[in-house]
């Protein structure tokens, strides 16, 4: 998600390094404060001619916010002051920090501008208001991308939440309507004995447990499948758009034994990492296809079929992946 919220910086970084002239523009993300140190990471940097070799995409820098090293007084006041700092250093040049804010609970602050590096050269007060509306603006661009997700996403999978993935259901079966001869498929997913996780090793590993499942179905989805989300507890809904059954069912499959095969990160009930302990998990699956002969109009009606298809599969042994088949008793079930 970082990787797409920090998108909306290459304009203003652009604007820096060539509309102000700036021989360096450069992004960086509030990482973390301890004691008397500010931690910053360099996330982006536009210095075509090598003249910050300090500045490097992924370096994390400490600094004392006491007395910081010359070259990063600006961060340091900028931080401080939660304002644009453009104070001059002899012999260093002089910075145009700004200050972009964001709830801690919502990744932290940004910093981002420019630098004359090594010339005495002073800052235009339009400069200076250039940088902080960009500043203003990136602020409200961010914390309305930040709400939007949180909206929309769960807060512990990243997944979408319940409620945005039965949307998406509902608007397939809305475009069906008009497109009574394509396919779609989707599959409920359960993690096998998950009350019994929790009993055991406590709710933080069920937790991580949650969170690694969801990551794990967020790198599947970007080559297997259209969307993804937390239907509810320990519940997931998979979505395949244009993809019949079987299709559906193969790739289901991969993921069941992806999962199967996952190491999950063993924890004590405090949270604790427990180092070389891990703990193996299955899920199972169920799937039902809409098509013409489904008589599918509402999102229920479907996710119900997918969950009859799951509620054999964890009735015959559990780990394994089922097809829900019209008017057939026994549906087809994978292990």
């Amino acid at each position: 998600m970082n990787a797409g919220k920090e998108e909306c910086f290459n304009l203003p970084l652009e604007i820096i390094k060539k509309t102000m002239n700036f021989d360096v523009a450069v992004l960086y993300k509030v990482s973390n404060v301890i004691e008397n140190r500010l931690i910053l990471e360099v996330v982006k940097v536009l210095d075509s001619k090598d003249s910050r070799l300090d500045l490097k995409e992924g370096r994390r820098l400490r600094l004392f916010m006491d007395n910081p090293d010359k070259r990063f007084v600006n961060e340091v006041t900028a931080f401080l002051k939660k304002r644009t700092s453009y104070i001059n250093v002899p012999g260093m040049g002089c910075d145009l920090i700004g200050y972009v804010y964001l709830p801690e609970n919502f990744g932290g602050a940004y910093l981002f501008g420019g630098d004359f590096f090594g010339k005495e050269s002073s800052i235009k007060s339009h400069e200076v208001s250039s940088v902080e509306i960009m500043c203003n603006f990136l602020s409200s661009i961010l914390l309305k991308t930040q709400f939007k997700h949180q909206a929309e996403n769960d807060d512990l999978t990243g997944l979408y939440s319940s409620r945005k993935i039965k949307q998406a259901v509902d608007r397939m079966i809305k475009r069906f309507e008009r497109k009574p001869d394509s396919f779609a498929s989707i599959a409920m997913g359960d993690i096998d004995h998950f009350k019994k996780i929790n009993d055991t090793y406590g709710h933080i590993q069920g937790d991580i447990i949650l969170k690694e499942v969801g990551q794990i179905l967020s790198d599947s989805m970007r080559g297997y499948f259209d969307l993804a989300g937390r239907y509810g507890g320990e519940e997931f809904l998979l979505i395949f758009d244009e993809t019949r059954q079987e299709n559906a069912l193969a790739i289901v499959e991969r993921v069941r034994k992806n999962i199967e095969q996952h190491k999950f990160q063993q924890v004590d009930k405090s949270g604790k990492v427990l180092e070389n302990k891990f703990l193996s998990i299955t899920m199972s699956f169920g799937i039902a296809q809409l098509s013409k002969a489904s008589e599918i109009d509402e999102v229920k009606d479907w996710v119900s079929m997918a969950d009859n298809a799951l509620y054999f599969s964890k009735n015959s042994g559990r780990n394994k992946t089922t097809v829900y088949i019209p008017d057939k008793k026994q549906p087809d079930t994978i292990t």
